[in-house]
């Protein structure tokens, strides 16, 4: 109850009921509730700039943190969250195709590569026509999805990080119900900015590069092809063929070098809460928009501290220590 209450007060802006629901005890199944319409909120936004500051990478970094202490979840950064999301308006009519499709056409077969071709061309009045029809045929199944991830992917650079935190945000509540929302928002974002064409597969992985990009990458892009890499997905092999182009392409020729720091902020990453370290991000007088990316570059850190060995940590926590730094 507290997670559809929590969608109806963001679409209506209501921000005091929101910090109300959220105020409340949520432990359980009501916490998975208002996450997962804070998830659904950020899907549903009508968005126009840099994809990292997506509110899809924002709130997916905030709900991996509050998982780190379910028992505890934190307050302050939902209420960032619902901050956040406020700032935004909702698309309202992703219904609206569908049911003229349904009503219409639906009886005209189509084709994954009709939507693939119409995607490559540009032409996406006809992708969404032709999208909408193959969600239908298929039962509204997330199939839709899975081809446009891979699509997003032949331009990693722009949306990798995006895609990363969107498949995750599926994830975490996975439903059939709102599989059209999730596809609309990817949707969305590869009508903005286009798409380069498809590529062909090269001999590189993530672990490949690792090292490199630890000393001197970027480490949010780099985590997200890693993350997306490793997941299992029915379309693996298309997204590892566009993701292994990128791998390619990343330079590992930087110049800087890094002084690492004997006191930095991972030092003790056994007994580090990165809850705590969100608090410090957010609790810092910045900009909202600064605070967003912190935060998401904090999941990335985050993340790629569970797969690093002791001797790459000092190089993370020393490049990252401003995150959380006074």
């Amino acid at each position: 109850m507290a997670g559809q209450n929590l969608r109806s007060a963001l679409i209506n802006k209501d921000k005091q009921a929101c910090h109300d629901i959220i105020s409340s005890k949520l432990v359980g199944q009501s916490l998975i509730g208002v996450i997962h319409e804070m998830i659904l909120a950020s899907a549903s936004v009508i968005y126009s700039g840099k994809l990292i500051l997506h509110p899809i990478c924002v709130i997916n970094s905030i709900k991996n943190f509050i998982g780190d202490d379910r028992e505890n979840p934190s307050i302050p950064l939902m209420r960032f969250a619902i901050d956040y999301l406020s700032d935004f308006d909702f698309r309202n009519n992703d219904q609206d195709h569908l049911d003229e499709v349904a009503k219409n056409s639906l009886s005209e077969t189509v084709f994954v590569g009709e939507l693939e071709d119409a995607c490559q061309k540009s032409n996406w009045k006809i992708a969404e026509k032709i999208m909408s029809k193959i969600f239908l045929a298929s039962d509204r199944s997330r199939a839709t999805l899975d081809t446009l991830t891979e699509l997003a992917l032949q331009s990693a650079p722009k949306h990798a990080i995006f895609i990363y935190h969107l498949l995750r945000s599926y994830q975490f509540q996975e439903s059939k119900n709102e599989n059209w929302t999730f596809i609309k928002c990817v949707f969305e974002q590869i009508r903005s900015n286009g798409l380069e064409n498809v590529h062909a597969s090269k001999d590189i992985t993530p672990d490949a590069i690792r090292q490199n990009v630890i000393q001197n990458g970027d480490i949010v892009y780099y985590s997200a092809i890693e993350n997306i890499w490793n997941g299992e997905y029915v379309r693996s092999r298309g997204y590892k063929r566009e993701l292994s182009y990128w791998l390619s392409k990343i330079d590992l020729n930087g110049n800087s070098k890094i002084e690492l720091t004997d006191d930095h902020f991972l030092k003790d990453l056994e007994d580090q809460s990165f809850t705590i370290l969100a608090h410090r991000i957010i609790n810092k007088e910045r900009t909202q928009k600064e605070k967003a990316l912190d935060l998401v570059t904090l999941e990335s850190v985050r993340s790629i501290s569970k797969i690093i060995n002791m001797q790459e940590i000092p190089y993370i926590g020393s490049r990252y220590d401003y995150l959380v730094s006074q």
